[in-house]
């Protein structure tokens, strides 16, 4: 058993079983409510790159990294040491590429292949059965993600996020029959570690805090909770103390560095309270 796992379990709160639907579940769940998604790592990982020597860390250097400072991770360091997890407890899985972009996974259960993915802060709570069940919905309040057929016996598939109805996001499309390697991202995760690209250029964290049933998330400034109910209450910060107390108090992440991070992306240029001007 690898040196790491104990302690990566133990930031899920689990303990290690068979490989089983219902274990994924309790995986991907915890996963979601334990994990942050956010970019604060990311800037660092930036910052530090040219002494770091990775462009992903090490499974066993982000899970100390998590303890240390409250890291999770955009799509491909959270979806990564996912599946990382997943083959050390004997899952069978592979990576899959949406839209070009996004790192997913699919996991071999008996009988059926199902899509996993805590890396792109949507309400992906439980394995999706997208052969047996192409009606399913991955549902958080009026958060909706849906895996939908397109040539089936192609292999073709689409994945589409819509909230309060409108679509959110882009449209992806994978090939279940196509599987992906990590060194398949690797340009893709090279260029998306370049200044000016989508989260270069954001203060970003979102967190799933299911027992209060709801959704905390931070752009820039702008705080939002996101109700199970369907209710969103919005606050704008008007200092990094402000940003960091919340972080500290209602994301319960006050390890993560996001005063260097706001620094970082004050080095290239961003001004994260510019809306305010």
């Amino acid at each position: 058993m690898a040196a790491w796992l104990e302690d990566y379990l133990s930031i899920l709160g689990l303990s290690k079983e068979s490989p089983s639907c219902d274990y994924l579940a309790k995986i991907c769940r915890s996963h979601l409510t334990a994990l942050p998604f956010e970019n604060i790592s990311k800037l660092l990982y930036f910052r530090d790159q040219h002494k770091n020597g990775f462009i992903i860390p090490p499974v066993e250097t982000w899970v100390q990294h998590h303890y240390d400072s409250h890291f999770g991770g955009t799509c491909y360091i959270l979806n990564y040491n996912l599946r990382e997890l997943l083959m050390e407890l004997s899952f069978a899985c592979d990576y899959v590429m949406l839209g070009n972009e996004h790192m997913g996974i699919l996991v071999d259960l008996p009988g059926e292949r199902v899509y996993v993915d805590c890396g792109a802060a949507a309400p992906i709570f439980q394995p999706v059965r997208f052969e047996s069940n192409p009606l399913h919905v991955s549902q958080f309040g009026d958060d909706k993600v849906h895996i939908q057929p397109v040539h089936p016996d192609a292999g073709r598939y689409k994945y589409v996020r819509y909230t309060q109805g409108k679509q959110n996001g882009k449209e992806w499309h994978f090939n279940i029959n196509l599987k992906s390697e990590f060194p398949d991202f690797h340009d893709i995760i090279l260029n998306s570690n370049t200044a000016g690209t989508a989260f270069m250029t954001i203060l970003r964290c979102q967190l799933w805090q299911l027992s209060q049933g709801r959704s905390v998330s931070l752009v820039n400034n702008q705080f939002g909770i996101r109700h199970s109910d369907g209710r969103t209450d919005k606050y704008t910060l008007h200092s990094v103390a402000e940003i960091e107390e919340v972080i500290a108090n209602e994301f319960a992440l006050p390890k993560l560095p996001v005063r260097e991070a706001i620094e970082v992306l004050a080095e290239l240029g961003i001004d994260i309270f510019s809306s305010e001007k």
